[in-house]
């Protein structure tokens, strides 16, 4: 099956639930928060996870969580420069190029132990970035899909 062919199935699939915006809104959300954090490619499973325990939409948030997985190099230089920004210390990142997963995970280790303030910086920017996306990506979903779910559908269709 071609990739184009695979996403309008699938977009389909999510305009043609039968939750109410809330939870596929909600859905959306949740899939999206493991993302910003290191989870060693388990977003997806981590969002559903998720999704069960708030009463959210699992597919939706299944959608979320592999959106969240092709994106983790934009959140995790996010993470650097909005923590950096808040702490007001300089970040070792400076370009997206930089980012990388490995350093992320070693940055995050490195903190919990107490020894390296690059995993405080990518922490807190992480906290604020979910926080923000949260509440952006939870408000255009709903508006998406209580306004115009069945325009799209019909569009995709």
């Amino acid at each position: 099956m071609k990739i184009t062919r695979r996403i309008k199935y699938n977009l389909i699939r999510l305009f043609r639930l039968k939750s109410s915006p809330h939870q596929v809104a909600l859905g959306l959300t949740v899939g999206l928060i493991p993302s910003w954090l290191p989870m060693f490619g388990l977003d997806p499973v981590i969002a559903v996870g998720l999704a069960r325990l708030v009463k959210a939409n699992t597919v939706s948030s299944l959608v979320g969580g592999v959106i969240g997985t092709f994106i983790w190099p934009l959140s995790f230089f996010l993470n650097y420069k909005i923590g950096s920004l808040l702490l007001d210390i300089n970040s070792r990142v400076d370009e997206i190029d930089e980012v990388e997963y490995i350093h992320a995970i070693q940055h995050t280790y490195n903190w919990i132990v107490g020894s390296h303030s690059s995993g405080f910086i990518f922490l807190a920017g992480a906290v604020i970035n979910i926080l923000i996306s949260s509440i952006l990506i939870y408000l255009i979903g709903y508006f998406i899909f209580k306004k115009h779910r069945v325009r799209i559908l019909n569009k995709i269709r």
